[in-house]
């Protein structure tokens, strides 16, 4: 598996999970504030991972 198919199929793993949790968030599935605050600590780590690798391949891209 080259490095772009590697980080296309992290971009996609985490957009899945962003939006599952996303759904979980806006369904009702929070019942605590700890809870809530959980969650969205995961989202803000996931939005900054995929930051990161969207980051890391254009340096990439832009090196070939």
């Amino acid at each position: 598996m080259d490095s772009v198919a590697l980080a296309q199929k992290l971009l996609k793993n985490i957009r899945e999970q962003k939006e599952s949790m996303s759904n979980y968030l806006t369904d009702g599935g929070v019942s605590t504030m700890e809870d809530y605050r959980f969650v969205v600590g995961q989202m803000r780590g996931l939005t900054y991972a995929e930051e990161e690798i969207k980051a890391t391949m254009k340096g990439i891209e832009e090196d070939e």
